[in-house]
């Protein structure tokens, strides 16, 4: 075999044709591993320059929401309970292969005594849905979606053509083992789409600051069982004895329903296992909960000094922002689990697509690329768990002493809890991803293998 590779890619070579495909995608590859390789590192340095924190930095959206300035003099424990540092989560090495992702959810949350569902969001950017979807893809999306077009586009006409024009034929007559000419083909062309993969995959990864090898090495490991398995596919279109444009068209067929239509109805049926909360309810139910808790304040705050009986009541009279505390600590405890529900929802949804991604390859690839990106929902969930923590052992410290409007001591502030989020990528559902990917690729090939002497035919 190994004395067909010199003539096959003299023969590939001679296909002018081959050469145009083959820049396009690279050219293609290049511009979007550039742009998400940017883009990431832009982030990353955002992301690294240190954050001044002021009280009162952050607008106030509600209208009831506590004016720290003007308290900050009064309650000294208020104030420093109300300017929590931003929570970051820690993206991963493989960010640049699906950076886009970061406009979809909240890496940086700003946890303290106020309720971050209400008063305490960020000001995030504004963008109209649509236009995202038809702007520029992520590389991973990109490299899902154009893959497998290259692949069907180089092998096109590969043995139908011959057959055609009667050449195969007597290729038959004068080779004992013509398939050896057919897997030749494949292979270089296979080295030909993986050196390309390569090479855009290894310039995103050295243009994001903070990408790792370790990502880089899972990613191309992925990419080459994503290939191979394409190339199987390709190459049992290459039995059926058909024009090479009816063969052509069923390849298209099956990279449409591969690409687009599995992946729809497993979003379906993802949606129909773990429905997602509506978000035009919830954000009525936060309505209806911020409007109970107003009507409830005095009766709250009575009933937290009932319930804490070590907290004298103070006999001088209290800002309304500390009257109000002990109801914005009930309304908090009612918008947490309607919050949690949508992150439990989405992770649901997410392991459950995960689970059947054997189904779709390109599906597969943009998992796999979450993954390593860190911003998959099992860890965004996972995140979102530790902020709730670290958000409640922050309440705690403060809470009595600002119910008990006494002067925060210095002392107490070295003792102050810090937000540790370590949890780096599941490897063993990278690992199992990349799995999958090469056990079908091979039992692809296996069966094609098999059925070798039918191009005799």
């Amino acid at each position: 075999m190994m004395t067909l590779f010199p003539i096959e890619w003299l023969r590939f070579r001679r296909n002018p044709l081959n050469f145009w495909i083959l820049s396009s995608f690279f050219v293609l590859l290049m511009v979007s591993a550039t742009w998400s390789g940017l883009v990431a590192r832009e982030y990353r340095h955002t992301e690294s320059a240190p954050a001044i924190v002021h009280v009162g930095a952050h607008k106030v959206e509600m209208h009831d929401a506590p004016k720290v300035l003007a308290l900050a003099e009064k309650a000294s424990a208020y104030a420093l309970a109300s300017k929590a540092q931003t929570l970051h989560m820690p993206v991963l090495g493989g960010l640049a292969l699906n950076v886009s992702q970061l406009d979809f959810i909240s890496t940086p949350i700003n946890a303290s005594i106020r309720n971050r569902h209400t008063d305490g969001r960020t000001s995030d950017p504004l963008f109209n849905p649509l236009m995202h979807e038809l702007g520029f893809l992520d590389f991973a999306t990109l490299l899902a979606l154009f893959t497998p077009l290259l692949i069907i586009a180089l092998c096109y006409g590969l043995v139908q053509e011959d057959r055609e024009s009667g050449v195969w034929r007597l290729v038959c007559t004068q080779s004992t083992q013509p398939w050896m000419l057919v897997f030749t083909a494949l292979a270089v062309r296979f080295c030909l789409v993986l050196l390309l993969m390569f090479v855009s995959s290894s310039i995103t990864f050295a243009l994001d600051s903070g990408a790792s090898l370790a990502a880089l090495l899972q990613w191309l490991v992925f990419i080459s069982c994503y290939a191979l398995l394409w190339f199987a596919i390709v190459g049992l279109s290459l039995l059926l004895r058909i024009s090479s444009g009816a063969a052509a068209l069923a390849m298209l067929g099956v990279w449409l329903i591969l690409t687009f239509a599995i992946p729809a109805g497993l979003s379906f049926a993802a949606n129909q296992r773990s429905v997602m909360p509506s978000r035009l309810t919830a954000i009525i139910d936060i309505r209806h909960f911020q409007e109970q808790s107003n009507q409830q304040r005095q009766s709250l705050l009575s009933k937290w000094y009932t319930d804490h009986p070590e907290i004298k009541v103070p006999t001088t009279e209290l800002a309304r922002e500390i009257t109000s505390l002990p109801a914005g600590l009930e309304l908090d405890s009612k918008i947490r689990p309607l919050m949690i529900s949508f992150d439990v929802a989405r992770k649901s949804q997410f392991e459950f697509m995960e689970h059947w991604s054997a189904l779709s390859p390109a599906l597969a690839m943009i998992l796999m690329a979450d993954r390593l990106a860190g911003l998959d929902a099992p860890r965004y969930a996972d995140f979102i768990e530790h902020v709730n923590q670290f958000e409640d052992q922050w309440r705690a410290s403060f809470v009595p002493n600002i119910m008990a409007n006494s002067p925060w001591p210095a002392s107490d502030s070295e003792q102050l809890p810090r937000f540790v989020f370590n949890t780096q990528q599941d490897n063993l559902a990278c690992l199992r991803l990349s799995g999958i990917q090469a056990f079908i690729a091979l039992v692809l090939w296996g069966v094609l293998f098999t059925l070798r002497r039918q191009f005799t035919k």
